[in-house]
């Protein structure tokens, strides 16, 4: 009986860790069904165009609105220019809110009133208020979800599958350089996180965890600290084998080189960990980009039923991405989804069409 018990509490440990990760990716296909309901609703194509859905400009452009985007938040995060970022994000998040109300209540109604405009604008203003007032973590949330549903419903059957697999390709790339090279994203992610900005996605490993408590500075401060003293070690230790290297000989060199490197990689292992947050994290991209494929795949391309086979196996391929995501999360070091995510949905995608048998035109460069 002691062992059954005792069995019965590691699996019942065991799926309460899976559970954040399962809700996680819950959330993202909410975003991809609710993206794939509310793009098929005459508000959203009725409005005027971006620009012609198939030219690959477009990519480059977003591409080039992205990189500004990215590098103008990192530098107003590390000169502390909080004001300006929360006047921005908030403007931004209710003007996106004002839109996907609407485009949900045309559902309802036959056409959209300005009676209607105005009840979307101020339940808009109302949330907007809601997150600056008191940003836990499920009404950011909340509002991540209206945000990416109707972000994804608009750039989805705005721009064809090539323009956005050719911006998948670049924020995939951009995403891995910026978490794992210059690292300035996970800078600009607590930053974000600091100032309870509702644009991620927040999960509760426990149902105790608050947002708004929650204190993310350490986390900085710690991995700037060990990046410095990550730094000051290599350069110690090549200080000190170039010095030793004048006076012994090449084998013992080589052998007290080794030595140093031994000890010095146990040192590293007994610095203290960074605080562990008793939340996982999740950006509004990491959820946004692979949708866009979905949503614009079941708009451009014809099918029968539901939803396109190319779109389903995009979903499929997301969740493929998310799977081999979540292994590399559950280390306990900041990831980079993109790499992941993207990947597996333009392969899903690319199986769904050969699948399907589905016609693909290719008119990359439209000038």
């Amino acid at each position: 009986m002691g062992l059954n018990n005792e069995s019965g509490n590691s699996f019942n440990n065991k799926i309460r860790a899976l559970l954040p990760y399962i809700a996680m990716a819950i959330i993202i296909l909410a975003v991809q069904v609710g993206s794939l309901w509310l793009s098929a609703t005459e508000y959203i194509p009725s409005q005027p165009p971006i620009g012609d859905s198939e030219d690959v400009r477009n990519s480059l452009y977003y591409i080039a609105v992205f990189l500004v985007f990215s590098f103008v938040i990192v530098y107003l995060v590390k000169n502390k220019h909080f004001n300006i970022i929360r006047v921005f994000i908030y403007v931004a998040i209710g003007f996106t809110l004002f839109y996907t109300l609407s485009a949900i209540f045309s559902k309802f109604v036959p056409t959209v009133t300005n009676s209607i405009l105005a009840i979307s604008f101020i339940l808009a203003t109302a949330f907007v208020i809601l997150l600056y007032k008191f940003p836990e973590w499920y009404v950011i949330d909340f509002a991540g979800l209206l945000i990416s549903i109707g972000a994804c419903s608009v750039l989805g059957i705005s721009l064809s599958y090539v323009p956005i697999i050719i911006l998948m390709l670049a924020l995939l790339i951009y995403d891995f350089i910026s978490v794992y090279k210059t690292k300035h994203m996970v800078t600009l992610a607590h930053g974000m996180m600091n100032l309870k900005l509702p644009i991620l996605f927040v999960i509760p490993k426990k149902l105790s965890y608050s947002f708004v408590k929650d204190d993310f500075s350490d986390d900085l401060k710690s991995e700037k600290t060990d990046a410095e003293s990550e730094a000051k070690a290599e350069s110690e230790t090549q200080t000190e084998s170039e010095v030793q290297a004048e006076f012994k000989t090449q084998a013992e060199s080589k052998t007290q080189a080794e030595s140093e490197t031994s000890t010095a990689s146990g040192m590293s292992d007994e610095k203290p960990e960074s605080k562990k947050s008793d939340a996982l994290f999740m950006g509004l991209g990491d959820a946004v980009i692979p949708t866009l494929l979905v949503v614009s795949a079941n708009h451009f391309l014809p099918y029968t039923g539901l939803v396109a086979v190319p779109a389903l196996s995009t979903m499929i391929g997301t969740f493929v991405g998310f799977a081999a995501l979540m292994y590399f999360v559950s280390s306990g070091k900041p990831q980079a989804g993109l790499p992941c995510l993207n990947t597996g949905a333009i392969l899903g995608f690319a199986a769904g069409v050969i699948l399907s048998g589905t016609q693909l035109t290719w008119n990359f460069f439209v000038f």
